[in-house]
């Protein structure tokens, strides 16, 4: 009866859900009271919250990313790079090798061997081809490429890009293509098919790489070599328009070969150079690090290696692991992976008539480019030269560069006529030039009069007649020019070989998608989806509103595809 008695005074004891408010009322009053000694002010909890959720429902430009922010992807053959419009940099670089693509449940990298080796490590000797392209995205020759493994690789380094690194909701937004000027036409149809089927992406914008290149060192007109994995491609740029492109397949992809034969010579101890093998044996990942850490470029009027020299840099002895043994380090000569550079980009030891148009080293490609370029235009671009790609990061590449062009200029000029009769012309002239100031001077300096002055009068009278030649050769719209750039600081760079650092395509396509511009090659999803590429416009050169004007973007009635048409 004393157990009953006391769970009934319990159940008394209670407080009914009417006086619960009153309880929890005078328990926060009681709170709230001061105490006598120092203290903390208190703040209510639940104000701060309410308050809290109020100011991030409300303002819908509170949070950290704005719904409407563009997203960019910059293609390349082998990295997909992406990120947010308005950044400086991309979140994120996803590549399509073969640890990349492999499938759930595939342990090949972790399996040990009875050798003791990982399965993953398996070394065998394959082509040269072979053995770079299970890390290549897609090639420009499509006639081996699987379109259809090119889709799936794309569908699934775009759902790791936005479940791994962007953590949005794919298809949301606009999507910003930075891609090659050049591509195929099925490639390009391809990747637009999958973006659009796969997610719902409003629309799409195409930019150029050397233009948005050229965007991101804040340049209007440059020329862009991109020294790329496939190739290398120069482009012309006056005011953001390409005026000529030339290619050449001397890129980091002949330069990765070049480096895996000279180390698989070094793991079987055999001679490069008589070796016609053209199978390589050694890793690529390998590979590609002594590529980044190893690879320089040297100057081409660098002397060779004598024992009676002093020991520079380029002399000394490298130590890397044995590309049969990795526990084993040997010793290389450090002017040995400068040789590969000079075989792979600049054609060292082949004969220019042995070369394809295709085959041309950096150099005579730059210089070619330059040719091709009406002379007001050659002027602007050859003082705003970017480099860009994978083998712009080579140590001492640039400068090589532009000593070679500028030699050639100074061989061959302004000129593509070539052979040994124009150089034993030239030569001529040369050496009659040269001996008529020589007479000159001679005949001058025996008819000198004594008299000082008239050595300071004549050249005063050159002086003055040179300068009222050139006040007569300035037209109305040179003066208008000069008085419009009083401003600046100083006359535009013009007529020289210069070198402009730039932060990469995808950070000039990020200014620019920022800016709310509306690119010329826009492409809606529901045109896309009825006609395809078909339905892009022949017309490049129309009219594109801006963003900012209030159309939106199915008052369009066309789109087109501009350069890559």
């Amino acid at each position: 009866m004393s157990t009953m008695a006391t769970a009934t005074s319990g159940i008394d004891r209670k407080p009914s859900i009417s006086g619960s408010g009153a309880v929890r009322s005078s328990t926060r009053y009681s709170q709230q009271t001061e105490p006598s000694s120092p203290h903390t002010p208190r703040h209510s909890h639940h104000r701060s919250i309410v308050s809290f959720s109020q100011t991030s429902t409300s303002s819908p430009g509170s949070s950290f990313r704005n719904e409407e922010d563009a997203v960019i992807f910059e293609f390349g053959t082998r990295w997909l790079r992406a990120g947010f419009e308005g950044d400086s940099a991309p979140i994120c670089k996803v590549g399509f090798g073969p640890e990349e693509s492999r499938k759930a449940g595939d342990y090949r990298g972790w399996i040990k061997t009875p050798g003791g080796g990982n399965a993953g490590d398996r070394k065998r000797s394959m082509k040269a081809e072979e053995w770079t392209r299970r890390y290549e995205l897609w090639r420009m020759d499509l006639r081996d490429v699987d379109l259809a493994l090119v889709d799936d690789k794309i569908e699934r380094a775009v759902r790791e890009i936005y479940n791994n690194y962007l953590l949005t909701d794919a298809g949301n937004s606009r999507l910003v293509l930075v891609i090659p000027s050049i591509v195929p036409h099925p490639l390009l149809s391809s990747v637009l098919s999958t973006l659009f089927n796969r997610w719902r992406y409003p629309s799409i914008t195409l930019l150029p790489s050397p233009t948005m290149a050229a965007v991101a060192a804040g340049l209007r007109s440059a020329l862009v070599v991109d020294l790329g994995w496939a190739e290398t491609t120069v482009t012309g740029l006056y005011e953001y328009r390409e005026i000529e492109t030339k290619r050449s397949t001397r890129g980091m992809k002949l330069l990765m070969q070049e480096m895996g034969r000279f180390l698989t010579a070094l793991a079987e101890k055999r001679d490069q150079e008589t070796d016609e093998n053209d199978r390589i044996s050694v890793g690529f990942d390998y590979c590609e690090e002594v590529v980044s850490r190893f690879a320089w470029c040297k100057l081409r009027d660098e002397p060779e290696p004598s024992p009676d020299t002093p020991r520079t840099p380029s002399f000394r002895m490298a130590s890397i692991p044995s590309p049969s043994n990795p526990s084993v380090y040997i010793e290389v000569p450090f002017s040995r992976f400068a040789d590969q550079v000079d075989i792979a980009l600049f054609a060292e030891g082949v004969s220019d008539w042995n070369l394809d148009d295709q085959e041309k080293p950096i150099d005579e490609l730059v210089y070619r480019t330059l040719l091709a370029l009406p002379p007001d235009v050659r002027g602007s671009c050859m003082s705003r030269i970017i480099f860009t790609g994978g083998g712009a990061n080579i140590p001492g590449i640039r400068r090589r560069i532009l000593q070679d062009v500028s030699s050639l200029v100074r061989r061959y000029g302004w000129s593509s006529i070539r052979g040994r009769v124009i150089d034993e012309q030239r030569k001529k002239l040369q050496g009659l030039s040269i001996n008529q100031q020589s007479h000159q001077s001679s005949s001058s300096s025996a008819h000198r009069p004594p008299s000082s002055s008239s050595s300071v009068t004549i050249p005063d009278t050159f002086n003055t007649d040179a300068d009222h030649i050139q006040q007569e050769e300035l037209d109305f719209v040179e003066q208008k020019l000069r008085r419009t750039r009083k401003d600046l600081h100083g006359p535009p760079v013009h007529g020289i070989f210069r070198q402009v650092d730039t932060l990469g395509p995808w950070a000039g396509a990020s200014l620019v998608a920022s800016m709310k511009l509306r690119g010329l090659v826009e492409i809606e999803r529901e045109k896309f989806l009825q006609h395809g590429l078909a339905g892009a416009s022949r017309d490049s050169d129309a009219h594109v509103p801006d963003r900012r004007s209030g159309l939106r973007a199915g008052d369009r009635s066309s789109w087109t595809l501009a350069g890559w048409g």
